[in-house]
């Protein structure tokens, strides 16, 4: 993605990690009967994103337009009666998780995407509690332990300078923020070239996970 689709996306007020995760939804496509699992009363921000097949159609599933507790209750769609499930910025607020991924393996078609991220060097956040941050390997068992696969997971972030400087962007203008950018990029391509073994993992503001029910 160019340094731009950065710059419009600060401009409209997003933080980083949201931007990562933004532009990464540009390389999926959303089919049929779409479920967004935790997406709040009105259309997020990722849906401007992905691309649709026509008929695409997304319906959202969140405690603020349901009653429905995704730690015990049952999904309020049919068995197999969806093609996709978006799950943005939710585990880390479920604490008994395992009812969630199966009930969305219960109401997925077989072949069904799911698409989602966690949020990992990010600040406690409690919408209404925050109980987890998720490694790439912790998403790995608990997604083959639910019975999906096709698991893959993308690093949101880019090195060391633009880790730490989501820790305190929210103190600073949206202007300067702009400014702020490029410098950032430059440098942690220089930090990653100057010393290779560093993981970019280890600096991740969030992961993106896309996966498959078998």
């Amino acid at each position: 993605m160019s340094v731009l689709s950065y710059i419009k996306e600060i401009w409209r007020g997003k933080d980083l990690y949201r931007i990562f995760m933004n532009l990464e939804c540009s390389k999926y496509t959303l089919r049929g009967k779409v479920a967004d699992i935790g997406a709040g009363a009105g259309p997020a921000s990722y849906h401007r994103f992905f691309t649709k097949e026509v008929g695409a159609e997304i319906t959202s599933l969140d405690r603020q337009t349901s009653p429905v507790d995704f730690e015990r209750d049952r999904l309020t769609y049919p068995e197999e009666s969806v093609d996709t499930v978006l799950m943005f910025n939710v585990l880390e607020h479920i604490f008994n998780y395992s009812n969630l991924l199966s009930e969305i393996k219960r109401v997925l078609k077989p072949g069904g995407r799911v698409y989602g991220s966690v949020p990992f060097l990010v600040g406690y956040h409690p919408d209404p509690k925050d109980f987890w941050r998720y490694t790439g390997s912790a998403l790995e068992t608990i997604f083959k332990s639910a019975g999906f696969n096709g698991l893959e997971i993308k690093i949101l972030g880019r090195g060391p300078f633009t880790a730490s400087y989501s820790q305190i962007e929210f103190m600073i203008p949206r202007i300067l923020k702009i400014a702020i950018l490029p410098p950032l990029f430059f440098l942690d391509f220089l930090a990653l070239k100057l010393k290779p073994s560093l993981s970019r993992e280890k600096f991740a503001l969030g992961l993106f996970f896309s996966l498959t029910k078998i």
